[in-house]
């Protein structure tokens, strides 16, 4: 498969014609270049997808990484994706849209602003990130046990946790629970401020207790070497109870 260029990818490497992406143009971009390696491989999904406001799907936003970075819109502080495999759902099921994560000035927000608490320029950081609806009977909570199928809670209580997983390329599956529910309102969910948090203390440990291994990135690693760098973009929907958060790498300007 010829892989895109850089240059293809990123409209103000070199040329005359410096256009910086907007997040929606560098999203179509990916779809792209993912569409055409599912084609060309003849992967499949194997559950529904909900449909973006442009028309297309939401399977086919890719996650493993594409050649190339994006330019944010406002400094021009490069990233590339973080490399993950795509958490397949054993069971059917209905997706939601991705949870985004956004400043006023960047596609993103730096996990390590958020591990320090420090998402007051996060866009929408006071508003519950999980309806009423998500929380209740539609999402059982999932307890994965090796070896067997995942067990579903009773349907009639309020899910209190979803599992946060990592698919990093040649790392080991992770998968973490985390409690969604605002302890202040336990019928209300947490904020997209608190869960960006979680998020970060969640892959900060993860990074931590990593000394050894490869971490995705040649920027990254061993251990939390490199934690500064990484970007939170969004949180994807990946099976009844779980999401899958995608990272990017900053790059040394």
């Amino acid at each position: 498969m010829n892989q895109p260029t850089a240059h293809e990818l990123d409209p103000v490497a070199g040329g005359s014609n410096e256009t910086l992406w907007t997040p929606e143009a560098c999203l179509q971009g990916y779809q792209a270049a993912n569409d055409q390696y599912w084609r060309e491989h003849g992967l499949t999904m194997t559950h529904s997808s909900f449909t973006l406001a442009n028309g297309s799907s939401s399977s086919n936003v890719a996650l493993a990484a594409v050649p190339g970075t994006y330019r944010a819109r406002r400094d021009g502080t490069p990233y590339e994706i973080l490399p993950q495999r795509q958490y397949i759902a054993k069971r059917r099921f209905d997706p939601r849209p991705p949870i985004t994560f956004r400043t006023a000035s960047e596609p993103y927000i730096r996990l390590a602003d958020a591990l320090a608490g420090n998402v007051r320029n996060l866009q929408g950081r006071d508003e519950p990130v999980f309806s009423q609806e998500h929380l209740l009977h539609q999402q059982p909570l999932h307890v994965e046990i090796p070896g067997l199928d995942e067990q579903s809670a009773s349907q009639d209580h309020l899910t209190q946790k979803q599992s946060l997983r990592l698919e990093l390329v040649n790392c080991r599956s992770y998968e973490r629970q985390i409690n969604v529910r605002n302890p202040a309102h336990s019928s209300h969910s947490i904020t997209k401020g608190r869960l960006a948090e979680k998020i970060a203390r969640e892959i900060f440990d993860y990074f931590n207790r990593h000394q050894a291994d490869p971490l995705g990135s040649p920027l990254l690693g061993p251990g939390a070497r490199g934690f500064e760098k990484i970007i939170l973009l969004e949180l994807r929907h990946v099976s009844k109870s779980s999401w899958q958060p995608v990272l990017g790498v900053l790059r040394s300007t």
